[in-house]
């Protein structure tokens, strides 16, 4: 089973040239599935969701999404507080906390969004204890935008609820979580074996960020290879690099 990861696209702030070599780079790896850890645009605005939705329908193959800080309105105060998903989910298929079991690996999708939080997010209780009780059978894949733990020097602040979030999942057995929100590729171990993979953003124009990158998963048996496909910012193709084998705990 293959899975293309994405995250951190911000239609609205991207490099439109980046476009059509990303879908490019996804048509010639042939993934099953398509799985987006949030901030499909910039600001929560309709026709920037419809582009969204229009670009990754293109590769012609189902796409599961969680949402990110930025798919929920930041000025638009009513709206963030009062129905913060409506423009999403005029373009999104699927619920906000999707659930996908493909042969070899189940995606348990969580959404990290705290309209009184915008930036950085929080967790539940209950959505903790959803994905205990979902990760009883795997192998496992949690998805979803804000980090439950964030990279040397990182600025920005924890998402509420993080470090439960992180010893629960590292105790349910979760085998893999995607994140995005830091636009920075990192990939972290647990003692026991549980990785946390940090997405880069795969389209968007924001100068201090690294070169824009995508991946390929591919689930095997006894685990996982990830490939990363970055698009150098003096070039114009997403590159495969070398892949990154990740054993699986169970």
């Amino acid at each position: 089973m293959r899975v293309a990861l994405l995250s951190d696209l911000h239609i609205g702030m991207h490099r439109p040239r980046l476009v059509q070599p990303m879908l490019d780079a996804i048509s010639d790896a042939a993934p099953e599935h398509i799985v987006v850890a949030g901030d499909l645009v910039q600001r929560a605005r309709r026709e920037l969701f419809a582009e969204a939705e229009a670009i990754l329908d293109q590769t012609g193959l189902p796409w599961l999404c969680v949402p990110g800080n930025h798919d929920i309105p930041l000025m638009n105060v009513p709206g963030r507080l009062l129905w913060p998903f409506h423009e999403y989910e005029m373009s999104v298929p699927g619920p906000r906390e999707p659930l996908l079991e493909l042969p070899g690996l189940k995606i348990i999708g969580v959404n990290s969004t705290f309209p009184y939080r915008w930036r950085n997010g929080r967790l539940t209780d209950r959505q903790i204890a959803r994905v205990k009780n979902l990760a009883r059978t795997g192998p496992v894949m949690v998805v979803q935008h804000h980090p439950i733990s964030l990279l040397p020097g990182e600025t920005k602040e924890l998402m509420l609820n993080a470090e439960k979030a992180i010893t629960a999942y590292d105790e349910a057995g979760v085998d893999l979580v995607l994140t995005g929100h830091l636009h920075h590729f990192n990939l972290a171990s647990s003692a026991s074996g549980m990785k946390q993979i940090h997405a880069a953003s795969a389209l968007c124009d924001r100068s201090e960020d690294p070169p824009n990158e995508i991946a390929i998963l591919d689930a095997e048996a006894g685990g996982f290879q990830l490939t990363r496909m970055i698009a150098p910012k003096d070039g114009a193709d997403f590159v495969p690099q070398p892949p990154i084998a990740l054993p699986s705990r169970r």
